[in-house]
């Protein structure tokens, strides 16, 4: 799992301070994926960074506030972008195996490894709670529309589509949750063959 991700292809393309909140959040990103929540920091992030502490503050005054909109933005981007990256096949019955397999990797991502640093911390971190819940659920529609994007329209109009969205999501946020401590292959994994059987199941 690669922890320094990078939001922007060509940062320098971008105006100045729109490439200083890129360069913010990556450095963030990477710095609780690193470090974990308890010892990330402004101060390490703006180190990371490479940035002023005024730079840095002017931009996110808070540390939480900075944490979730670094997860927040990476995930965005980078889930938005997943769809083009396969070359879909024109028969909705073969979408389902590539569909799963792009899926299941949106677990094995920084910003999902990020998310759950926060949701440990947000456990007996009433402040952070507040303020992430919403965060989630905000994101919570790219999620969706994503995954309904590697599934294509024919499938995800079936009928028993929304019954099979949040077990698929549930279970695969579940199992992913092991390799945190359990570094393995996650393409191995016994249940890409279940959760696609299961899809096949709902949805043909």
């Amino acid at each position: 799992m690669d922890p320094s991700p990078r939001a922007t292809d060509h940062p320098a393309a971008r105006p100045r301070g729109e490439r200083t909140r890129s360069q913010i959040l990556d450095a963030a990103l990477r710095t609780l994926v690193e470090r974990g929540y308890a010892k990330t920091s402004t101060l390490a992030i703006q180190a990371e960074a490479g940035v002023t502490r005024g730079r840095l503050l002017h931009h996110y005054p808070s540390r939480d506030s900075l944490l979730m909109a670094a997860v927040d933005h990476l995930a965005r981007t980078r889930i938005a972008e997943m769809p083009e990256q396969v070359d879909w096949p024109s028969d909705p019955a073969e979408r389902i195996g590539p569909a799963i397999e792009l899926g299941w990797t949106t677990f094995h991502q920084p910003y999902f490894v990020a998310s759950m640093e926060l949701w440990i911390a947000a456990r007996t971190n009433e402040q952070l709670r507040n303020a992430l819940v919403p965060t989630e659920r905000r994101l919570g529609p790219t999620v969706r529309s994503a995954v309904a994007s590697f599934l294509g329209d024919e499938l995800t109009s079936r009928p028993r589509y929304p019954e099979l969205y949040p077990l698929l999501l549930s279970s695969m946020r579940g199992v992913a949750t092991t390799y945190l401590i359990d570094r393995r292959d996650p393409t191995t994994d016994p249940h890409l063959e279940l959760w696609k059987s299961m899809t096949r199941t709902y949805l043909l």
